[in-house]
């Protein structure tokens, strides 16, 4: 039996609760692809979903039973990664042998592994050309969160729009796809940050420790909090008349389209991944620390293989 190593954990709880193990590569059945990973990113949604650290709370038990009462149900953690296309069953036709690939497996997990069985139905793209699997793996999460909210629909030129918790993986992407639908970008988060937020071209920042926006006169058509940490009716005197306020804690949809349109965005070269850091396989608790610790520009990456 051929085996790979994962990372495993078996109660909800901090990285100390996670292990690496040796376990067998799974087999793949006539609809599913293996991928064997290269690089997967710890998000806000990992430390979500592993710590059952849910809003609201009366979520929780909702989120229990739809993945596991004590424990994770999937152990193999990891949620979002980016890979090469090994084998295939004989259904597949969108994908081949060889094909570099990002995905997200938000309900089955098992990113944090060698090596992945999925369908080919889950919501996954080819690697943009030029684009490293370290910063392909956060897309599927990060950038798809990002463009649920934020996208054609929602945002039109001119509009003027404030991203709070910009500096994370969906507040960088969201930031990035409110400049390319034409609007005048607010970013909020800490000093530390503004250089980064800056460089993705925002055209004003605010370090929510000195300054509250909602204190402020300045009135916005759209208000993201991509972090869930700020409340609409708080907001309520710094919206325009008709302004939209969206919270990160609401449900998004995972696309294989959403993923096509965020690659031709890229390929104009509008989009890109801001990265923290990117850790090796084996320092996996330091890198889980990194992003529950809710400080990191951007994604915090491990690099499988």
């Amino acid at each position: 039996m051929n085996m790979m190593k994962a990372i495993l954990q078996a109660k909800y709880g901090g990285p100390e609760e996670m292990a690496i193990s040796n376990v067998p590569i799974p087999d793949i059945n006539d609809n599913q692809l293996l991928i064997q990973i290269q690089a997967t990113n710890i998000a806000s949604g990992d430390w979500r979903l592993n710590t059952l650290s849910i809003e609201p709370r009366p979520l929780k038990p909702i989120v229990r039973l739809m993945f596991g009462i004590r424990g994770p149900r999937q152990k193999i953690r990891g949620i979002s990664a980016a890979g090469i296309v090994v084998d295939k069953g004989k259904n597949v036709t969108r994908y081949q042998k060889g094909d570099r690939v990002y995905f997200i497996n938000s309900m089955k997990a098992g990113c944090l592994a060698e090596y992945i069985a999925v369908k080919d139905s889950i919501a996954m793209a080819k690697v943009p050309r030029n684009m490293e699997f370290t910063e392909a793996a956060p897309l599927a999460f990060g950038a798809m969160s990002a463009y649920h909210f934020i996208n054609e629909n929602t945002i039109q030129k001119g509009m003027n729009v404030l991203i709070y918790g910009a500096s994370g993986s969906v507040g960088s992407y969201a930031v990035q796809l409110a400049k390319f639908y034409g609007a005048k970008v607010t970013a909020v988060a800490s000093q530390k940050h503004h250089q980064n937020l800056l460089n993705l071209g925002v055209d004003h920042i605010i370090d929510y420790k000195k300054n509250d926006f909602r204190q402020d006169s300045t009135q916005y058509d759209f208000i993201f909090d991509a972090v869930g940490k700020i409340s609409k009716r708080s907001c309520k005197p710094v919206l325009t008349q008709n302004g939209v306020y969206c919270n990160i804690w609401a449900t998004t949809k995972e696309d294989s389209n959403r993923l096509n349109i965020i690659n031709d965005i890229i390929e104009q070269g509008e989009l890109k991944t801001l990265i923290d850091k990117v850790y090796p396989f084996e320092d996996f608790k330091q890198a889980h620390n990194h992003t529950y610790e809710g400080h990191k520009s951007g994604n915090v990456i491990i690099k499988i293989t």
